[in-house]
């Protein structure tokens, strides 16, 4: 993996590769979460602090297997095989070996509408299947999407009951410069946040180079994100005493713009 820019998202598979729909993903899960983490953990060091976080949590995380990914053109042929061993030794050394079925990974997509065999494949759709869409089961990808676009490929019907979990890390504006993403760019186009929405969102960016600014602020979200989610919406209490400040009140008889701060219009709000 390489260093984040981007916190992570929620990449629902109905929405990016079956025409199907499916309940939107919970967030955040409530409960144990049934879960498979998909690594290619001996790229780096930092699967490995993911899994260990993931080992302390068996309340959290109701570990169903674990697949050993590989790592592009940095690991090779060998590199599914090396993941597969650091993901073995972090299991002996946590006191869990045997505990978890460990399978090994997909190499990457060769054709986009041909998924490739592989007993990482087969396992995501045995435990997709044994799930429901009121309890989905989670596919975690700390590495590169291909397991998640092949089983999804293979058998399009767990895109119901499935939610694949990958962090879209990113030096977002300037180029999508993601290490996961491009060591399989045929299974990353799978999962397009939002569809053809997602892609026209992204391109109107280009229409000016204020738009793709890492300044650019996007105000006019907070209205909807607020109503979407109010938790995202604070009071704004930075006046003197903690008090919340007023609203604002437009003048419709004066100059268009003007505003005071009149009592009894409600408490502003401020994105988080």
């Amino acid at each position: 993996m390489r260093r984040a820019f981007l916190p992570a998202w929620i990449a629902c598979a109905a929405a990016a590769l079956a025409a199907a729909t499916r309940p939107a993903a919970p967030w955040p899960p409530a409960g144990p979460v049934r879960v498979i983490l998909d690594a290619d953990a001996a790229n780096e060091v930092d699967d490995q602090f993911a899994l260990a976080l993931a080992f302390g949590f068996p309340e959290r995380f109701r570990i169903e297997g674990l697949v050993a990914a590989h790592f592009g053109d940095a690991g090779g042929a060998g590199g599914i095989s090396k993941s597969q061993a650091e993901i073995e030794r972090l299991l002996a050394l946590a006191g869990l070996s045997g505990k978890f079925p460990v399978k090994r990974g997909t190499d990457p997509l060769q054709y986009r509408d041909r998924p490739p065999s592989s007993e990482s494949v087969d396992f995501i759709i045995e435990r997709a299947r044994a799930a429901s869409p009121e309890d989905p089961l989670w596919l975690v990808l700390l590495g590169p999407a291909t397991d998640a676009a092949a089983a999804l490929l293979k058998e399009p019907a767990i895109a119901d009951r499935l939610v694949v979990f990958w962090h879209g890390r990113t030096q977002w504006p300037l180029r999508c410069w993601n290490f996961n993403a491009y060591n399989d760019t045929r299974a990353a186009r799978r999962f397009a946040p939002l569809g053809p929405l997602g892609n026209y969102l992204h391109q109107i960016r280009s229409r000016d180079p204020r738009f793709a600014s890492p300044r650019k602020g996007f105000f006019d979200l907070g209205d909807t994100a607020a109503i979407a989610d109010p938790s995202c919406a604070l009071g704004d209490r930075r006046s003197s005493g903690g008090r919340s400040r007023p609203a604002l009140r437009l003048h419709a008889q004066e100059r268009p713009g003007r505003k005071d701060l009149p009592r009894g219009n409600g408490a502003c709000l401020r994105p988080a």
